[in-house]
């Protein structure tokens, strides 16, 4: 290959990195305000399907909105009325009863960077032994925009 070409394939790699920056950083700057405006609709409704059974505890989240979503936390009252936010998992393997906290940082940062295409639905998993004290009907899940979305329980 010659050497123009060699220069001109990574220059267009580059170019292409650039703009898809660019992209995303006017998307995450101007959503909010089109938002606002009524030009973008917000998340949701998001519908949360909570199962509990053979010790696992399984959260289907369904986007019905009319763009992507993408969740910030699950959130559940303890038996002192205290918010606890437990760790989501996206397969019942990486549960255990002992979790470290660079695992739980990690499934965190994954369930944050998520997004739910509209009519989509994404399953988590949650640690039973972190929810031992709390009220699952009090169990939902928080957006990116900061709206509580409860679940319902089978």
């Amino acid at each position: 290959m010659e050497p123009i070409t060699i220069i001109a394939i990574i220059a267009g790699l580059i170019l292409a990195g650039i703009i898809s920056f660019i992209d995303d950083a006017f998307e995450k700057m101007l959503n909010p305000i089109f938002r606002l405006i009524g030009l973008q609709s917000s998340s949701g409704p998001i519908l949360l399907h909570l199962n509990h059974r053979d010790g696992i505890v399984e959260l289907s989240l369904t986007n019905q909105g009319k763009g992507k979503a993408k969740m910030a936390a699950i959130q559940v009252v303890d038996e002192n009325r205290k918010k606890i936010f437990p760790t989501p998992y996206f397969s019942t393997n990486e549960i255990g009863h002992e979790t470290n906290e660079e695992k739980e940082k990690k499934c965190r940062k994954l369930f944050l960077t998520q997004k739910i295409k509209q009519g989509e639905t994404k399953k988590i998993f949650l640690n039973p032994s972190e929810l031992e004290t709390c009220d699952l009907n009090s169990l939902g899940a928080i957006d990116i925009d900061g709206n509580f979305w409860p679940s319902t329980i089978s």
